[in-house]
């Protein structure tokens, strides 16, 4: 059950909209991923200042998922390329050998408390691709889409884990729905999240690209620190529903 800390962050949690995967990305779902940084919801197509998302989040869902083994991928969907505005994609980690935690844990966030079932590395399981942040260069597009989709990998044999580990070998062009449709984990897409994280700008227009490519082929983004942006965070709407059941409770 969720309690808020007080009526102001009630207000603000009954601005929110749903989070899950990004507009015409693939695999979709319709399942809220928590992500949290520190206490910051980073979710819902909010643009995030980058330097929060420096250390691995924590990710996790407002239910308990009855699998015995998951695994997540974080891509950004807007790498520059050459020909802008044309862009890339690039895997920014990739991390099997998860299982969720038999009881929610409570997180102290921006937005007041929620109770998360969190996805744990119980094993230490190395990761495919370890974790890390964003980092949009000085170039066309400032803005970038992180997404973030979790797998259930329960029913997954050796092959279907190396298909995912051969693709992410090459982590620029790295294509989701490709690379899981190879791995037969397609259809296992149970929950999933973006932000923005944007580069203040302006263009550099001396930036040499490191990388060529069309479409969502072939390019690279250069390591230029880049700023944050700022924006409303936003919080899934199934956060609404809870919040109001605890609001009703506790009259």
């Amino acid at each position: 059950m969720v309690r808020l800390t007080s009526l102001a962050a009630l207000v603000a949690a009954a601005t929110v909209s749903h989070a899950r995967t990004p507009p015409g990305f693939l695999p979709a779902t319709q399942t809220d991923l928590i992500v949290e940084y520190n206490g910051f919801i980073a979710m819902s197509g909010a643009v995030i200042p980058r330097n929060t998302t420096i250390p691995q989040p924590r990710i996790g869902t407002l239910t308990r998922l009855p699998g015995r083994s998951y695994a997540v991928l974080m891509i950004d969907l807007d790498i520059p390329t050459d020909t802008p505005p044309q862009t890339n994609t690039l895997l920014h980690w990739a991390q099997t050998g998860l299982t969720p935690a038999n009881t929610p844990t409570r997180l102290n966030t921006t937005t007041g408390q929620i109770s998360v079932f969190l996805l744990e590395n119980s094993t230490n399981t190395a990761p495919i691709l370890g974790y890390f942040g964003p980092n949009p260069p000085a170039r066309i597009p400032l803005s970038h889409r992180y997404t973030q989709i979790l797998i259930d990998t329960s029913d997954s044999d050796v092959e279907d884990i190396t298909a995912i580990r051969t693709a992410a070998a090459t982590i620029r062009g790295f294509n989701a729905l490709t690379v899981l449709t190879a791995a037969d984990l397609e259809d296992k897409v149970v929950a999933g999240n973006f932000y923005n994280v944007t580069n203040p700008g302006p263009v550099n227009g001396t930036t040499t690209p490191s990388g060529t490519g069309t479409g969502t082929g072939g390019g690279a983004a250069t390591n230029t620190p880049a700023g944050a942006g700022t924006g409303r965070v936003m919080v899934p709407a199934s956060l609404i529903a809870v919040v109001t059941g605890a609001m009703f409770l506790a009259l």
